[in-house]
């Protein structure tokens, strides 16, 4: 992945993740529905992914095809998206895939399904891998899209959450030239990076009460806008406080930091 394309995709979730606080899936296969729409017209792709080409040109051409068939949201967005620096069209295309299993992964844990929406990509990945029938009837040139669409829809109807039977059709869409498992396989892992992302590993002295592990899951889960998952340490050394790591993302308050850094004040 280019530079140009990596940067245009953090730029796209930190633009995506207010909006994501009040959404719900409709609003995610919103973003997938563009990405498939933009996926199937070469003449908007060239469009929305020219770095030459001017917002206005861009805008234009999302409220024609989309305007009516999108909420406001989902539109401003798009049009966000469209006028970011990609390296080229099929990445743009691939942005939008991302960012729409991105916003179904984040909506899943903010209603704490993330963990059965993992698991339930997995075992629909094991099915079709096991079954040789299935695997030649997703991969064949002679079906069409709409017929493998309404397929995976009856394998997954009243067996899958919403959130996993919605990634599985838009997999199906975005096969191409791939395996229907192995897309499914990268939405899975685009998920648990989701997941990885969001759990919160609480160092603290003594055991904490439900009370006080309520009230700090409510205070990051408001920090953040959606539910972590906590892993609780027990550490002594640190004599009181909390400490708290996010992805890499540090918030000391134990009593231990406090001192050392008086310490480093009276030097």
């Amino acid at each position: 992945m280019a530079s140009s394309t990596r940067q245009a995709l953090v730029a796209a979730k930190e633009a995506l993740n207010p909006l994501l606080k009040g959404a719900d899936l409709a609003f995610a296969e919103e973003l997938l529905s563009i990405g498939n729409a933009i996926s199937s017209s070469i003449q908007l792709r060239n469009i929305l992914s020219d770095p030459s080409g001017e917002d206005k040109s861009k805008q234009g051409a999302l409220n024609a095809v989309f305007g009516k068939r999108v909420s406001k949201d989902a539109l401003a967005f798009a049009q966000t998206v469209s006028g970011l620096r990609w390296s080229k069209g099929s990445d743009l295309v691939r942005g939008f895939q991302e960012l729409g299993v991105y916003a179904v992964a984040s909506i899943s844990s903010k209603n704490s399904k993330l963990s059965a929406l993992e698991d339930e990509l997995f075992s629909l990945r094991q099915v079709i891998d096991s079954d040789h029938e299935l695997q030649q009837a997703f991969s064949s040139r002679q079906a069409d899209l709409g017929s493998k669409v309404a397929l995976i829809e009856s394998l997954t109807k009243g067996k899958l959450a919403p959130e996993a039977s919605l990634l599985a059709k838009y997999a199906v869409l975005a096969t191409g030239a791939h395996k229907l498992s192995a897309v499914l396989e990268k939405f899975g892992k685009q998920v648990s990076e989701v997941a990885s992302r969001l759990v919160a590993t609480v160092t603290v002295a003594q055991p904490l009460t439900a009370a006080q592990l309520k009230k700090l899951d409510d205070l990051l889960a408001k920090g953040y806008g959606q539910q972590l998952n906590l892993n609780v340490e027990i550490d002594p050394s640190i004599l009181g406080g909390v400490k708290v790591q996010v992805s890499g993302e540090i918030i000391d308050g134990s009593v231990a930091s406090r001192l050392n850094q008086a310490k480093l004040q009276l030097a």
